[in-house]
């Protein structure tokens, strides 16, 4: 009571005051992001004595609001944060549309991966059914030239394997008369001769 007759009045204005001072030192995006840091500094970093003359304790001091003095200025400041907003929503979107074509990007490449395992699987049943059917007609012939080796021993391995081809060759027209393939032979393959005789 010593300094003042209205000590409420008087640390408001003092804190307010205060608060304008640091505020000054600001820019309008730094007091935006930092005005309850400035609001702390008010007191804490107060070296003035002022409430400790007044024998006064300031807890916390909170910005509650503000508003601009100037309309234009006001209408100025409502423009930046309305674009603000528009282009935090903007990149919400952005970031909304990305997501989606990382999980389109993500399943075509867990698609191709499966349509690879796919294709591997595939070439491995074709190799091995290939590899069995190698394997069986190997076994064919060894049984067919053992065979003609005991029933003919004098026979020749050329006769014995030209016999195998022209049994394979009919297996192969029995094969395509079943269907409606058509087959053209050569003279070779049918082991036809044409001579040409001249007349007088």
């Amino acid at each position: 009571l010593r300094f003042t007759n209205d000590t409420t009045g008087d640390i408001c204005n003092h804190a307010r005051s205060r608060f304008i001072e640091l505020v000054s030192k600001r820019t309008l995006v730094q007091f935006m992001g930092e005005f309850n840091d400035i609001a702390e500094q008010v007191h804490m970093n107060d070296e003035s004595g002022f409430y400790k003359q007044r024998g006064v304790k300031i807890h916390s001091l909170e910005v509650t609001g503000y508003h601009c003095a100037d309309k234009r200025t006001a209408s100025v400041l409502q423009d930046i944060i309305q674009e603000t907003t528009n282009r935090i929503n903007r990149l919400q979107q952005q970031e909304s549309e990305n997501e989606v074509q990382l999980r389109e990007i993500h399943g075509d490449i867990e698609e191709e991966k499966a349509r690879s395992e796919l294709l591997e699987i595939q070439a491995q049943n074709t190799s091995a059914r290939a590899e069995m059917d190698g394997q069986a007609e190997a076994q064919r012939v060894r049984s067919f030239l053992e065979s003609l080796s005991v029933a003919f021993p004098s026979m020749e391995i050329e006769k014995t394997i030209a016999l195998w081809q022209t049994l394979r060759k009919e297996d192969a027209l029995r094969t395509l008369s079943q269907g409606n393939a058509q087959l053209y032979f050569t003279p070779a393959d049918a082991n036809i001769s044409i001579e040409k005789h001249t007349h007088e």
